[in-house]
């Protein structure tokens, strides 16, 4: 009775353990986990390299994850409407989100405390992004036309400076993790894209035959990789701002998310055609298709080439991607990229 007894509490803890990222035979091809969120539509995604943590707005809220074992360690409400964008501070101890609810909030990861909430914007803030030395943090609304810097160690209170336009429409703001690169990133007419570099402006004339809806950064800047609602991917470098050095064909529908790897080799996207794309940078290259997703993906991120050495997570090459159905995957891409 004693061996039986055993028996089944292995085989419970089993179950227990299966049950939380699914039936390892349920999960996609080339997926190696998946999270259910249970509360919508993901519209943003945040990896802190320093904490090994994964942030996932979720409709109204955000997740903190673990992202070895990916279990939940914080839940953070506040937000009124849906939640667009997420930031950590480069030591993780600190999130930004901005929302629908035209609100920026500033967060404690490690207690989940909620430090201070802003309402300067007039319009759903869609972008956020922290500086390098954490002492300063950006929030973009595309349809108020507003950029506002905030300090958030500011003597405990967030000053705010704001930089608006009535000509052009904010893409993103974005800053570089291989360098103290801030681009500031907006349309100004149909199809051309400006990038206000650190002061500078680099200009171009994308070529998409539609409006760009996602832009990511690599090294500094000198490389730039944007995504259309004409399905198409185009990368760029500072050295010919008359032609990108590559179109990207393959997504059937919008592109709504991009992200570099760390090394700047490959590319992930994401569409609106339920499917994630990775990409070799050098050589414009498909390398393959990631299917398993119901709906729109909604954010993408490289994890584990960005995570501390010392994690046993770090060892493998991973991508997370979240989508309207709420479902989190994360799919290995170690032996796709070599």
């Amino acid at each position: 009775m004693k061996i039986m007894k055993n028996v089944s509490t292995v085989l419970l803890l089993s179950i227990v353990v299966l049950s939380v990222n699914g039936n390892a035979q349920d999960l996609p091809k080339g997926a190696i986990s998946q999270i259910n969120t249970g509360y919508g539509p993901i519209k943003a995604i945040a990896y802190s390299r320093s904490t090994n943590q994964l942030a996932v707005a979720v409709n109204k809220i955000i997740q903190i994850y673990d992202a070895s074992t990916y279990k939940e360690k914080i839940h953070l409400t506040g937000h009124t409407d849906a939640i667009l964008a997420l930031a950590f501070s480069p030591n993780g101890k600190l999130l930004v989100s901005g929302g629908s609810d035209k609100t920026v909030r500033l967060w404690e990861t490690e207690t989940g405390k909620l430090r201070r909430t802003r309402e300067e914007h007039t319009a759903p803030v869609n972008t956020v992004a922290f500086s390098l030395n954490g002492n300063r943090f950006w929030s973009a609304s595309s349809k108020d036309c507003t950029i506002r810097s905030w300090f958030p160690h500011d003597g405990g209170r967030a000053s705010s400076r704001s930089n608006s336009r009535t000509d052009v429409t904010y893409i993103t703001i974005a800053t570089s993790y291989k360098g103290e690169t801030v681009a500031k990133v907006f349309n100004s007419i149909p199809n051309q894209c400006i990038i206000e570099i650190s002061g500078n402006h680099w200009r171009f004339v994308s070529g998409h035959t539609d409006s760009i809806n996602v832009l990511t950064l690599y090294e500094g800047g000198k490389n730039v990789a944007t995504g259309s609602k004409d399905k198409t991917i185009q990368l760029w470098n500072i050295a010919d701002r008359e032609n990108p050095f590559y179109t990207l064909i393959g997504h059937t529908s919008a592109i709504t998310a991009v992200d570099f790897s760390s090394n700047g080799k490959l590319l992930a996207s994401g569409s609106s055609d339920n499917t994630v794309r990775l990409w070799d940078v050098a050589a414009g290259k498909h390398l393959h298709t990631f299917i398993g997703h119901t709906g729109q993906i909604g954010a993408v991120t490289f994890l584990g080439d960005k995570a501390l050495s010392k994690t046993a997570f770090a060892k493998d090459k991973t991508i997370a991607s979240g989508c309207s159905d709420g479902m989190v995957i994360i799919w290995n891409v170690d032996n796709i990229s070599h």
